[in-house]
């Protein structure tokens, strides 16, 4: 009964990452290409976005636990249909409004979303489920990045943002008719504890930061997306000087593609071993290719290999955290769990993003040596959970 949800579920993040990846992307190569602006403009139009999507998500897991994981999902993939917009205008207050209200719909839909996956699908097949749910993001994100380096290298960056556009609007619709609610053993757990007001809902946050394990998985969250807020920002720009933006675009989908792999791998593990184990060897692995990017950023093919493997084990990182939050959350929590953690997420990628695209201007090596050194951190707390375990 489950799956039908649960792959329809998938469909709608698969579209989603086809139209935001690639837009989100490029977006700081489209800054520097057609507004005719640096790094540093790109990494502050975009960082008050991303803060209000950490704040949102919190809002979102609330909602999510008050009113329906579908609901709180079908808000957030608003924020999709108008991300599409941002290559159609070249008016910064123009495109500063489409970041920001894509960024509110953003942390919506990944309360929405995670907290779908996690109470919908059977505790024994949420490692494989949580690694598919992600595959949908990363090969719509790594088909989406192909697509858009050809069509915007062939036709223009105006026809990909209509396209993409129309295509989450249909996607909206369908999922709006044919994606069901979650089950009624949820609701039940749900209607016992009652509808919550603002007031419990912000003591239900509180009650979570009190938890050592939940603090331990705010560090496990922050940390480790610095280093990606700082590859979303410098990677696409630094390739694109290099090799242009087909290669970009091309960079894009072979870095996701591996990541395909690497969350199947890693959520069979999880599985099968658990689930801290592959948590500390993916943020072990990632901090090494940090490191490795700031020493050999001026070389094509150094970029291409650190950065495809750096993004693989970032995504299996990623792929350990559903689990986390189901195993440090009671059933009606989830959505207050996943809201946290996002917020987690997003302040380290405003910080990554922002401080990189100062830093830059001193140096590249820098803002990936600043990322090593919080990978390093988040590295301490995953292996301090597998000893724990």
């Amino acid at each position: 009964m489950w799956a039908s949800g649960f792959m329809l579920l998938c469909l709608v993040v698969f579209v989603i990452g086809l139209v935001t990846g690639p837009v989100l992307m490029l977006f700081p190569v489209y800054a520097e290409e057609i507004l005719e602006e640096d790094a540093l403009f790109a990494a502050l139009l975009r960082a008050l976005p991303i803060g209000l999507g950490g704040i949102a998500a919190l809002i979102g897991g609330s909602l999510s636990d008050r009113f329906g994981r579908k609901l709180t999902l079908l808000l957030g993939m608003t924020g999709a249909i108008a991300v599409g917009g941002l290559f159609t205008t070249q008016t910064p207050l123009f495109i500063w409004g489409i970041l920001c209200y894509e960024g509110i719909a953003s942390g919506f839909k990944t309360a929405g979303g995670q907290s779908y996956l996690i109470s919908a699908v059977p505790p024994n097949k949420l490692g494989l489920a949580t690694a598919l749910y992600f595959i949908s993001t990363t090969l719509g994100s790594a088909l989406g990045s192909a697509m858009a380096g050809e069509v915007i290298a062939r036709i223009g960056y105006q026809v990909f943002g209509g396209s993409a556009v129309l295509l989450v609007g249909i996607l909206f619709l369908g999922a709006c008719l044919f994606l069901p609610k979650i089950s009624q053993e949820y609701r039940s757990v749900r209607d016992k504890r009652g509808e919550t007001s603002l007031i419990n809902a912000f003591q239900a946050y509180m009650d979570l930061t009190r938890r050592r394990e939940m603090r331990m998985l705010i560090g496990l969250r922050l940390l480790p997306t610095y280093y990606w807020g700082s590859v979303n920002l410098l990677m696409p720009v630094l390739i694109s000087r290099i090799a242009g933006i087909k290669t970009t675009g091309y960079y894009g989908a072979m870095s996701l593609l591996f990541a395909f792999g690497c969350q199947l791998a890693t959520g069979k593990i999880c599985d099968t071993v658990g689930h801290r184990a592959p948590a500390f060897v993916s943020a072990a692995t990632v901090t090494l290719l940090a490191f490795g990017v700031a020493f050999f950023h001026k070389s094509l093919v150094a970029l291409e290999i650190f950065g495809v493997l750096g993004t693989g084990a970032a995504w299996a990182l990623s792929t350990t955290i559903p689990r986390f939050i189901n195993e440090f959350t009671a059933p009606d929590e989830k959505g207050h769990g996943v809201g946290m953690t996002h917020l987690a997420w997003s302040a380290g990628f405003l910080a990554g993003y922002v401080a990189s695209g100062f830093l830059v201007n001193f140096s590249v090596q820098i803002p990936f040596i600043v990322a090593g050194i919080f990978l390093t951190a988040s590295t301490a707390i995953a292996y301090r959970l597998w000893q724990e375990g």
